[in-house]
């Protein structure tokens, strides 16, 4: 068997998990440490984003469904009206009111008033003119 000499020696087990009961720890480091300012940069980004894109959207679609509400009428007929009276409505309410969010009243409003004046220039763009009024009726 195993002589004395040899029992008091400790064994590669003991080498391997017994470091860790020998390792000293500063305590005052721990407390020291802080987040990486990447990380922390990151974090108010998401929630600046987050909240800032959701009122950006809501905008938009606010937008988005005041055209389809004014717009509908005027350009199921067979004859077509005049879109002067919608153009000039929906120019106000977008550049105007959203002006005003962005200009006077601030805060999370300023993104809904961004949203709703995003919405005129891409459904202009988008539609040709069609949807917002400024092309010439055919």
């Amino acid at each position: 068997m195993a002589e004395p000499q040899e029992r008091d020696l400790p064994s590669l087990e003991d080498e391997i998990f017994g470091v860790a009961h020998d390792v000293e720890v500063d305590k005052a480091a721990g407390a020291k440490l802080r987040p990486d300012r990447a990380q922390l940069f990151a974090e108010r980004a998401r929630a600046f984003l987050g909240r800032d894109v959701k009122a950006l959207a809501a905008g938009f679609g606010m937008f988005l469904l005041i055209d389809a509400v004014m717009m509908y009428a005027p350009l199921m007929t067979s004859r077509r009206p005049s879109l002067l009276p919608q153009f000039i409505t929906l120019l106000v309410l977008a550049f105007g009111l959203g002006g005003l969010l962005v200009w006077k009243v601030g805060g999370r409003w300023r993104m809904f008033g961004h949203g709703m004046m995003l919405a005129w220039v891409f459904l202009t763009l988008v539609s040709v003119g069609f949807l917002t009024g400024v092309t010439v009726p055919l």
